[in-house]
């Protein structure tokens, strides 16, 4: 009998150790993500956070409580036969509009120019299934880093990067959307280049310099004005988060530069979110050097009209 509950001890306690392993193992630091163009879904329903992660060739999702431990749960977008892209998986952003979730992200295939696909879900944790079976960017140009923006009338817009590898000074572009998301409505516009900023430098790659425009992002400060951050490299080299101001305090702008980016750790592809206790934060990936890049996940603060990274 002794013998018996001593084995029974024994099992408990293994499996105890098991269980212990399994969740140190699943359980992951905001600084131990090794994930680039990180971006951070608050849900409200849940109070959980979801962020998306490039295994190409799919998408994977983290999701967390409190912004510093994470747990991956599950696979957010598995491609299905047939499915255009087969190459890249960039940037995955997700939006909540008229009650669905909608993924953007970038992809690529032989043949075919990079472009930015919308996909919708029931849930921001997936999964994710295409909006149509081909990109929303246009076909004859290489786009990448598509999301949505929604102006004050509701109307949707897809903005994105018309990459310098085609034009040389990289664009932020916007075209209108339909109701649905599905067709464009209307000729696609200019935004801005990456040379109209005071900061930025040239970069080299496949036999071609230019200037990059990565990652842009709306968001309203607290005085009103519309800000677009975006990523571009500054004339060291080194990696950043620019800023733009638009005149009108809309979309079409016209944009002006900060002097300056915001950061000096070599990060960027930026977005901002308000956490579930209302504080401003930013989330990126620095350095931007592979394999060493991390998640940055930092509070924010406007003073007099201007963000501050508080690292």
């Amino acid at each position: 009998m002794l013998r018996k509950n001593a084995s029974r001890c024994g099992r408990f306690f293994v499996g105890i150790m098991l269980m212990a392993a399994q969740l140190a193992v699943a359980q992951v630091k905001t600084a131990d993500l090794r994930i680039r163009d990180p971006f951070v879904f608050p849900n409200l329903a849940d109070s959980t956070y979801y962020l998306y992660a490039n295994e190409n060739p799919r998408i994977a999702v983290y999701k967390s409580r409190d912004l510093e431990n994470w747990e991956k749960a599950g696979i957010a977008f598995d491609p299905p036969a047939g499915f255009w892209g087969t190459k890249d998986f960039w940037a995955p952003d997700v939006y909540k509009y008229r009650g669905k979730f909608y993924m953007l992200a970038t992809f690529s295939a032989p043949g075919r120019k990079r472009g930015t696909s919308i996909l919708v879900g029931d849930h921001p944790a997936g999964p994710f299934a295409p909006l149509k079976n081909g990109p929303s960017t246009p076909d004859s140009n290489m786009c990448l880093d598509g999301i949505i923006y929604t102006g004050k009338d509701g109307k949707p817009w897809l903005v994105w990067c018309w990459e310098w590898l085609e034009v040389g000074d990289g664009r932020i572009m916007a075209q209108r959307l339909s109701r649905d998301l599905k067709s464009a409505v209307g000729k696609p516009i200019e935004l801005t280049r990456a040379g109209d900023a005071p900061w930025t430098g040239p970069v080299s790659g496949e036999g071609k310099t230019g200037i990059v425009t990565d990652g842009p992002f709306f968001h309203r400060m607290q005085n009103g004005e519309m800000i677009m951050i975006w990523s571009s490299f500054t004339k060291s080299g080194k990696y950043a988060i620019g800023v733009a101001r638009s005149a009108s305090g809309e979309l079409k702008g016209p944009w002006k530069h900060d002097p300056g980016p915001l950061n000096a750790d070599d990060g960027g592809h930026a977005m901002l979110f308000r956490d579930f206790s209302g504080q401003l934060r930013i989330s990126y990936h620095a350095p931007n050097g592979a394999p060493h890049t991390r998640v940055r996940i930092y509070k924010v603060t406007e003073e007099n009209g201007k963000l501050k990274i508080i690292q």
